[in-house]
């Protein structure tokens, strides 16, 4: 289940808008309502139980271990068609990316008034691209 959950895109996509919050709000703490300022500890705690978590995880999966790699989790490559699937969604995120980061730097320009508005569009890029890499998977499957 620890496996699944690092690998799910769902956790990837709600740390990433935590840690958007949490940035926000330590930054940015005149310009945003007193509801988003968020302690980091609300994150930072749970996440340290989490990696406190994975080896007695490991011992009791071996056959299934969370191993600490660069690789992201997400990417699955055990076999041929493993890789191609993620070929193909790996594919339309940088597609994506292609599309976004000029989009943003333009939207970035426009809306200077908004002070924290590139962590909001980086929260919203991250989340994009967990969302478009999760929808390739469950398509091809």
């Amino acid at each position: 289940m620890l496996k699944q959950m690092y690998q799910s895109p769902l956790f990837n996509s709600f740390l990433i808008l935590c840690f958007g919050l949490i940035m926000i709000g330590e930054h940015y703490p005149e310009h945003v309502p007193s509801w988003i300022i968020i302690d980091p500890m609300v994150l930072g705690i749970p996440i340290l139980i989490i990696i406190g978590v994975i080896p007695f995880y490991n011992k009791r999966n071996p056959h299934d271990a969370v191993k600490a790699s660069i690789i992201p989790m997400e990417l699955r490559e055990e076999d041929e068609g493993m890789q191609w699937i993620t070929f193909k969604a790996t594919r339309k995120v940088y597609i994506f990316y292609a599309f976004a980061i000029p989009i943003g730097i333009t939207l970035t320009a426009y809306l200077n008034h908004i002070t924290y508005f590139p962590i909001i569009l980086f929260v919203v890029m991250g989340i994009l691209q967990y969302i478009i890499y999760w929808t390739s998977m469950h398509k091809y499957k």
